[in-house]
């Protein structure tokens, strides 16, 4: 019997691809899916690789070119099932891609759930597009900021970095993040649109403050230094000016 080199068999191999491409298909078609926390970390990678890879295909291509010729030059688009290529690919080139004129990477965002319910207790996450309407994370953070203007408090350093990592490459970051956390005063604080004002209850719950030293004391500032590694700001580079190659003379001369 001969030994291979590859700890897994074939099929098990060939099985895995296909939940990974299973999955990639499925996240472009709702934008979030829910799986276990296994199947979610084994895949990012390869759903990272694909999102990156039709991107940068797509933006060398010319803006004026028909969907279907663009479906036919981006080859990064073979890595789905043939059946999922033209509603998967036609929804990336579309819609998605437009979404990040400058990322290039970080395409998803994995958010830890609790444990399925039965018997194996397998632990859950959710993986998510950034950027997009769906975005868990994008709304948590719009409720906590709503919940703190009603308590009339400043936001924490934690918070303040998570909006500006949400806004910052998000088409009209900051307007579609106000509008979120007003939409959240609506409907999570029950917040009259004419008065301001909100219910009894509600205003009995905003009454239960968070730990005000991360937010006006001695802590606000300091959450996000390092207390065993003592960090500086790296400095900006200068700019050089490469001399002229030699080679590039003579060959003009």
């Amino acid at each position: 019997m001969t030994k291979t080199c590859c700890p897994f068999p074939k099929n098990v191999i060939g099985h895995k691809r296909m939940i990974y491409k299973n999955l990639a298909a499925n996240l472009i078609r709702h934008e979030y899916i829910m799986t276990t926390s296994s199947k979610a970390k084994a895949a990012q990678p390869y759903i990272e690789r694909f999102l990156a890879s039709s991107v940068k295909q797509q933006k060398q291509l010319p803006q004026d070119m028909d969907l279907k010729k663009q479906l036919e030059k981006v080859k990064a688009l073979n890595y789905l099932q043939v059946p999922d290529r033209e509603e998967c690919g036609s929804k990336l080139l579309r819609d998605i891609t437009k979404r990040y004129p400058e990322r290039t990477h970080g395409f998803t965002r994995i958010i830890k759930l609790e444990p399925r319910l039965g018997e194996d207790r397998a632990p859950m996450s959710v993986i998510e597009l950034v950027d997009s309407n769906y975005e868990i994370k994008f709304w948590y953070t719009a409720r906590v900021v709503a919940r703190l203007e009603l308590q009339k408090i400043p936001l924490d350093d934690l918070t303040e970095l998570n909006v500006k990592k949400l806004t910052q490459f998000r088409i009209d970051g900051e307007k579609t993040f106000r509008d979120a956390v007003e939409t959240c005063k609506q409907e999570f604080f029950k917040q009259d649109q004419e008065t301001g004002s909100v219910p009894e209850d509600v205003s009995t719950k905003l009454t239960n403050l968070p730990n005000m030293e991360m937010h006006e004391g001695e802590l606000k500032g300091k959450l996000l230094v390092s207390k065993k590694y003592l960090t500086k700001p790296r400095p900006q580079k200068e700019s050089v000016t490469l001399p002229p190659s030699p080679f590039l003379k003579q060959a003009s001369s």
